[in-house]
């Protein structure tokens, strides 16, 4: 049974009628939603940064929506509009004209302006959205009014489509990775213990219902589930106990934000072909990945084996998650001759050999640039080869399926499965799921009294 609510807004407008509610009647009948409380679980991720431009940053996938905002916003029918912008970008002449609204204050306490705005398109830019930027000036700061920024000779909607990607949020100028600074619904402390989310007073469109959220960093799929099954965790990880399913569970499941998909590379030789590592994941039988959370797939009548050299199937050691996806693929792989070996290395040599692409076998994230649709080939194209994305967001082709493992045929990639938000509850947490698409809305979330 899934336990979710509306959105935020939504549930500010239902307090709103209850406060009017409760002018004209007895106080029980408001159905006031509870402010306060704390929320802790673990996931099993790296938990010391939190990047909202990195394409392949899992956590930002899983909980950055609660964190970041970006200026303008797709509902699910594709329509964009404003969210930290007093409205649509207009045009003046040559130029357009993106005005944020009045009295921001991001997380940490810092006014932002359209200086702030200009960095975090720059930021996007050079990091992961490059190919969504492409069209989109470098802009400037109206010198008459500090809230505007201005960009030249751009459409109107195209700035405003590019600005709604979730890789182009905006950001305080001093925000860094060990230290984000959004408008989100909390304030983030990344750390090695775990993050903490802290409720935003700042927070743009309104702030969280919780005080604080707590995640540790779990060093398996297992240790979530142990600790939730035991009543020691309010939330169980992609499950609803570890032996047994914890009696008073509540089952969610929001959907895949993300993808985790298996790379070949350079030292694969003639086996680093597009297509071949999509193929050699549509031949694993869905039974031998179902303990990895990966949400149902159908079987493929494929039979692709691994026949490249001996190698090594890279995994980074501070996503547990990845290396459990990782020691699984090359268990299913390796054959007499043809032998995959799980190597686990440190996050900087990781990164170091995805964009070298020394590697022949790797397991990664990507995250989505936008809704369901275009916006996923570009994602994951994006991921494989920049330069061939920037021609697709030029030149859309016209798709018959979004399907994400059909999109990848054409990659040096496969979509293994989906990076999903899904598990279980203690019967006091009252999940919501995000109205943009799959995932959840953290800052709607609470604990019943």
């Amino acid at each position: 049974m899934n336990r979710f609510s509306t959105s935020r807004r939504g549930l500010l407008g239902a307090m709103a009628g209850a406060f009017v509610g409760m002018l004209a009647g007895p106080a029980r009948s408001m159905g006031r939603i509870p402010v306060g409380g704390e929320l802790s679980f673990s996931l099993p991720h790296d938990t010391t940064v939190l990047d909202p431009y990195d394409l392949f940053d899992p956590l930002v996938a899983l909980i950055g929506s609660a964190v970041f905002e970006p200026v303008y916003r797709q509902d699910l029918s594709g329509n964009i509009y404003a969210s930290l912008a007093e409205g649509m970008p207009e045009r003046e002449g040559e130029n357009t004209r993106v005005r944020l609204r009045k009295g921001l204050v991001s997380a940490r306490g810092s006014s932002l302006t359209a200086r702030d705005l200009l960095a975090s398109v720059e930021r996007a830019r050079r990091s992961a959205a490059g190919a969504i930027l492409q069209e989109i000036p470098e802009g400037k700061v109206d010198r008459s009014d500090l809230g505007v920024a201005i960009f030249r000779q751009v459409e109107p909607m195209a700035l405003a489509q590019a600005l709604s990607s979730p890789l182009v949020v905006l950001t305080s100028l001093g925000s860094t990775p060990s230290r984000p600074d959004g408008t989100g619904a909390f304030l983030a402390v990344p750390g090695r213990g775990g993050i903490t989310l802290e409720r935003n007073p700042h927070a743009a469109r309104g702030p969280s219902f919780l005080r604080r959220i707590r995640i540790t960093p779990a060093p398996d799929l297992k240790t979530s589930l142990r600790s939730f099954e035991a009543q020691q965790a309010d939330i169980g990880w992609l499950g609803a106990g570890l032996h047994q399913p914890r009696h008073d569970a509540i089952a969610f499941d929001a959907g895949a934000v993300g993808w985790i998909v298996l790379r070949t590379g350079r030292e694969a030789g003639d086996w680093d072909a597009p297509g071949v590592a999509q193929r050699l994941v549509d031949s694993i039988q869905p039974a031998r990945l179902a303990h990895l959370g990966l949400g149902p797939f159908s079987s493929s009548a494929v039979t692709e084996t691994w026949g490249g050299p001996a190698c090594k199937l890279l995994a980074p050691a501070s996503c547990a998650h990845l290396v459990e996806v990782g020691a699984t693929l090359a268990s299913i792989l390796s054959r007499s001759g043809h032998e995959v070996e799980l190597s686990v290395m440190g996050s900087q040599e990781f990164k170091n050999r995805r964009q070298s692409r020394a590697f022949a076998l790797m397991v990664d994230v990507v995250r989505p640039v936008g809704p369901v649709g275009v916006a996923s080939l570009v994602a994951l194209v994006a991921a494989d080869d920049p330069a061939r994305a920037s021609s697709i967001v030029k030149h859309p082709p016209r798709l018959s399926s979004f399907d994400p493992r059909v999109l990848a045929r054409t990659l040096r990639l496969g979509v293994v499965g989906g990076l999903r938000v899904a598990g279980a509850t203690a019967p006091s947490v009252v999940m919501v799921l995000s109205k943009e698409g799959a995932g959840w809305d953290l800052g709607s979330v609470y604990r019943k009294r």
